[in-house]
Formats: C-alpha cells, structure tokens, sequence
C-alpha cells in the first residue's frame, strides 16, 4: 500500500485542521468518502485519528 497524491492532499487539509465537511467541499466529495479515505490513511500511518496521524507526521518531519 502507498500514499497516492489524494491522499496527501487530504493529510494536506487535516493538517490545516480542517473537517471532513470542508475537506470534501475543496476535493469535491462528500464527507463520508473523507472519512473513508482518512481511515486508509490511518490504517497506513499506524494510528487512530487525526491527533495521532498530525504528531506522527511532525515526529517524521523534524
């Protein structure tokens, strides 16, 4: 499994803090596709929501 560039421009918005709602509205989804493609994300990551997907992405970017 990879990260393909949507899902970075997701990780992109969730580190701007914003929600599924807003997330959907830039890309064009509906928040429950968002929330979909956020647990791939997660699943990837090894974490469990956006607080942990968020520190671990700062933990790596140092």
């Amino acid at each position: 499994m990879y990260i393909s560039d949507e899902h970075k421009e997701i990780i992109k918005y969730v580190k701007k803090g914003l929600t599924n709602i807003e997330i959907g509205e830039e890309l064009g989804y509906s928040p429950s596709a968002i929330k979909k493609k956020l647990k791939l994300i997660y699943q990837f990551y090894n974490v469990r929501g956006r607080i942990d997907l968020i520190g671990k992405l700062f933990k790596y970017s140092m």
